[in-house]
């Protein structure tokens, strides 16, 4: 971790925190006013309250200050165009509508970018100091919103969310809820507990779908742990990544996330335990659980994927 003067480093602290993009508009008699916006912050539920930065010389506070409200539109990750025409100097300002961009007022008046993700209108609660900028703070009267993906800033470019299926994330929920599992603290018994909440109901989803994917990939697991009945350590390593990949293989995200994120403490319980025939045992237990997952026995699998684990319960018990 490298350090710097503090206003350098805050710049690039700042531009490493990943913000959705906003359009700020109020209207002030015959004409118009926008600004894009980063600095956007739900506030308050009760009252229904939001909250957005402007810079303390911009003419967008005097518009707010006479009109009384104003509108925050939320830009979905095809509207690079609309921040950036709102971002370029002297195009915030127009007389009746913006030219080339539709818009449409809700209960105040002021506009709102069509086709945004979400929106708020609000009335101007009050503006508080806040160094180089003010802080405009609106009460919603006024907010909806559609399904959809959005537009984020981040390090100097527009981004947008990576929208793969959940999945492909599975890893990195597993490892985010690993580390809550450490904090709290887990024993052998929470443990046992939970993989025979999780696991046999993990087997069963398998044999119904068996899919070729996740056939294919037990199978491989099978043949890495059965090479490595030489190497106590790493077959332990091996024996674990197979309920890793009995969890994917369930297609239930929320399921192999959870089973991977175990799989992580397995690893402090079981790790001294390994022996010759403890090997054997778990060799000729997963491959079971692989056949009646291969025959697509959902009820089997159930029972033998609990008959495995309560017996490697009782061997960690009596260590």
């Amino acid at each position: 971790m490298t350090t710097t003067d503090p206003q350098t480093g805050f710049k690039k602290a700042a531009g490493h925190f990943a913000s959705g993009v906003t359009i700020v508009t109020t209207r002030n008699g015959g004409h118009v006013y926008g600004i894009t916006c980063s600095s956007f912050v739900s506030l308050s539920l009760n009252p229904l309250l939001v909250t957005v930065s402007v810079n303390s010389q911009s003419p967008f506070l005097a518009e707010v200050r006479e009109s009384g409200y104003f509108a925050v539109s939320v830009l979905a990750d095809q509207q690079q165009d609309v921040s950036r025409y709102f971002a370029t100097r002297g195009r915030g300002r127009a007389e009746g509508e913006f030219p080339n961009l539709a818009t449409e007022s809700m209960t105040t008046g002021a506009p709102i970018v069509s086709d945004c993700l979400s929106w708020f209108d609000a009335k101007l609660h009050a503006i508080l100091p806040g160094g180089d900028h003010k802080i405009l703070i609106g009460e919603v009267v006024a907010a909806g919103g559609r399904d959809g993906a959005p537009l984020l800033y981040w390090a100097g470019n527009y981004r947008t969310l990576d929208m793969a299926a959940p999945v492909d994330r599975i890893e990195q929920y597993a490892d985010a809820m690993s580390v809550q599992l450490h904090l709290i603290g887990l024993d052998s018994t929470g443990l046992l507990d939970a993989q025979l909440a999780l696991e046999p109901a993990a087997g069963a989803l398998a044999a119904r779908v068996r899919s070729e994917a996740g056939l294919s990939a037990l199978r491989a697991s099978l043949a890495e742990s059965r090479a490595l009945t030489a190497e106590p350590e790493a077959f332990t390593e091996s024996a674990l990544r197979f309920h890793t990949v009995l969890g994917a293989a369930s297609e239930n995200p929320a399921i192999a996330a959870s089973v991977q994120a175990l799989g992580r403490s397995r690893w402090a319980h079981y790790a001294s335990g390994t022996t010759r025939e403890s090997m054997i045992r778990t060799i000729e237990a997963h491959e079971k659980i692989y056949r009646a997952i291969e025959s697509g026995d959902a009820e089997r699998t159930r029972a033998l994927v609990t008959d495995h684990l309560t017996t490697v319960g009782v061997r960690l018990c009596h260590r």
